[in-house]
């Protein structure tokens, strides 16, 4: 009998160490789909996207809560003439983030680029 149950454990852990990079792509796979999710290339909701939300939530990733955003503003209010990766060092973020809220930014017309610089409207 225990023979039989060594052999079926072995089979089990076999298939399991089998099946394993299966999960991990799967996984991947997984996390990847997630996060297109919402994103087409015409920049609207994919209808993947709508038909799970029933069609309310915008396409991309959701808004935060400002945060980054208001620290930027105060950071070039208080030293005009600052580049996008000096922004994010300076913010702690990565400096693709920095690249999506100062034209963010400069749409709600707080801040304007000039050659490569930010700067603020009040002080520009």
């Amino acid at each position: 009998m225990s023979d039989f149950l060594t052999e079926k454990r072995d089979e089990i852990q076999a298939r399991l160490d089998e099946l394993a990079p299966l999960i991990a792509e799967h996984d991947r796979l997984r996390r990847a789909l997630d996060a297109l999710d919402g994103v087409d290339s015409s920049g609207g909701s994919s209808s993947r996207q709508s038909e799970k939300s029933g069609g309310t939530r915008s396409a991309g990733r959701p808004r935060g809560s400002g945060e980054r955003s208001r620290q930027a503003l105060a950071l070039l209010r208080q030293e005009p003439g600052l580049g996008a990766a000096e922004v994010a060092r300076r913010i702690g973020v990565h400096p693709n983030y920095a690249y999506r809220i100062l034209p963010g930014l400069e749409e709600q017309g707080l801040i304007e680029k000039k050659e490569r610089l930010w700067y603020p409207k009040d002080a520009a």
